[in-house]
């Protein structure tokens, strides 16, 4: 089986909604090592709306010790590389362990740092988009 085949099945479900996200998220996995390929599809779900529904539900199990990338509609609408650059970088977020600012109040240079860190990831695997 090839490897884009087997990262997506060992997401085991955790891909949730349009074929063009599941795509561009193995795509992305694909360039990554194979320790952040097996910590991604284990711990992390990926989400976005669905052409055939209107909403769906989650039970709170479902999440449980696990985190989502949400994955807007809009973003899906922009160009391959500025997709994919989002992909690596919100799994950034995830492998450097990063609190999410909803949750834990802190400031602004705090998230600034996140969001570099995130980039510095992104960057090793994918790179940036240039305007």
């Amino acid at each position: 089986m090839e490897e884009k085949q087997l990262i997506q099945k060992a997401f085991r479900g955790k891909l949730i909604g349009k074929a063009v996200m599941k795509k561009h998220v193995v795509e992305v996995l694909a360039k990554m090592p194979s320790n952040i390929i097996s910590f991604v599809t284990k711990q992390v779900w990926f989400v976005t709306s669905f052409d055939d529904a209107w909403a769906f539900t989650f039970t709170g199990n479902d999440f449980k010790n696990k985190n989502v990338i949400f994955l807007s509609d809009e973003l899906l609408h922009e160009d391959v590389k500025q997709i994919r650059w989002t992909i690596a970088h919100e799994i950034g977020h995830v492998v450097l362990g990063h609190k999410n600012r909803f949750l834990e109040k802190f400031g602004r240079e705090k998230t600034q740092e996140q969001e570099r860190q995130a980039d510095a990831f992104a960057e090793q695997f994918i790179p940036p988009p240039q305007y």
